[in-house]
């Protein structure tokens, strides 16, 4: 029997599939299922937040397995402007593209995170991510 607890799903956000689990002190987020609009995305993001929040963490790990496309151009803006960068804001975030051409389609985000003074980053490498958000310095 391992010693990883087991995934819970975060009910209403279909088509989107997130599941979620604590591991230590960091929540571990995968996103599956699809994006739908950027104002689904960002009330997915929110989510998260409030569930972080709720259970005290302040490291999130979360990780790409969605079945569709990044969003980005027009999409990623509007998921911005929607989401709004202050859900970051008291956490450090990683995530996780799926793979890792789709690295840039989230760098942007991330360079928007942290020209705010936000504490977010995208990896392409798992083991590198849990790295990272788990040893911060």
């Amino acid at each position: 029997m391992s010693g990883v607890a087991p995934m819970q799903a975060i009910a209403g956000l279909e088509p989107a599939d997130l599941r979620w689990r604590i591991d230590v002190d960091v929540l571990v987020v995968e996103f599956r299922g699809r994006r739908h609009t950027p104002a689904h995305m960002a009330g997915c993001w929110r989510a998260v937040q409030g569930l972080a929040a709720e259970r005290g963490l302040v490291k999130v790990l979360a990780i790409d397995l969605m079945d569709d496309d990044p969003l980005t151009g027009e999409q990623r803006a509007a998921f911005i402007r929607q989401l709004g960068m202050d859900v970051f804001a008291g956490r450090r975030w990683a995530y996780v593209a799926r793979s890792v051409d789709r690295v840039g389609a989230y760098e942007a985000t991330q360079l928007d995170a942290q020209e705010q003074g936000l504490d977010a980053r995208v990896f392409s490498s798992l083991a590198e991510a849990e790295l990272w958000v788990r040893f911060p310095g």
